[in-house]
C-alpha cells in the first residue's frame, strides 16, 4: 500500500496563501501603527488636559494641542485608510462597504429621530459624542458580523 503525500508540504506555501499572509501582515502593521499613535496622543491629552476635566466639557486642554490632535488624527485616518483600502481584497472591500452603509443607516435614523424628540422636549440634546459611539461601535459590530457568520 502506497502512503498519500500532500500536494504541497507544511511549510510550503502556494503563492496565494504568501500573497495573503503578507496582506494580513501588513494590515496587522497598518492598525498596530495607528493605535500606537492614538495611544500617544491619548496619553499625552490625559496629561496636557486640565485635572478633574468633564469629557463633555470644552477647553479643557491648550489651543497647541487641540490643533496638532485633530491634525495627527486627520492624517492617521486618511493615510491609515488609504494603506487598508490599497492592502484589502474585493472580499473585505465588500464587507467594508456593508458595514459602512449599515453605520450611515444607524446615523441616517438616529440623529433626526433625537432631534425631533428634543424639540418636544422628551429627550436631552442630541449628544455628538454618543452618537459618534454608536456608529462606530454599530459598524464595527456590522463588519464583524459579517465577517465572522
Amino acid at each position: 500500500m502506497t502512503r498519500l503525500e500532500p500536494a504541497m508540504p507544511n511549510k510550503d506555501l502556494g503563492p496565494g496563501e504568501a500573497a495573503d499572509r503578507a496582506r494580513s501582515r501588513r494590515t496587522a502593521i497598518n492598525f498596530t501603527i495607528l493605535a500606537l499613535l492614538g495611544g500617544v496622543v491619548g496619553f499625552t491629552a490625559a496629561l496636557v488636559e486640565q485635572p478633574d476635566a468633564p469629557i463633555s466639557a470644552g477647553g479643557t486642554i491648550p489651543a497647541w494641542f487641540a490643533i496638532l490632535a485633530a491634525t495627527v488624527f486627520v492624517v492617521a485616518v486618511v493615510a491609515g485608510s488609504v494603506a487598508y483600502y490599497r492592502n484589502m481584497d474585493e472580499l473585505q472591500r465588500l464587507d467594508n462597504y456593508w458595514a459602512t452603509t449599515v453605520g450611515a443607516n444607524v446615523f441616517l435614523l438616529a440623529y433626526p429621530v433625537w432631534l425631533v424628540l428634543w424639540k418636544g422636549g422628551l429627550v436631552p440634546a442630541p449628544d455628538a459624542m454618543i452618537l459618534y459611539l454608536v456608529v462606530l461601535a454599530t459598524t464595527m459590530t456590522a463588519y464583524f458580523w459579517r465577517k465572522l457568520r
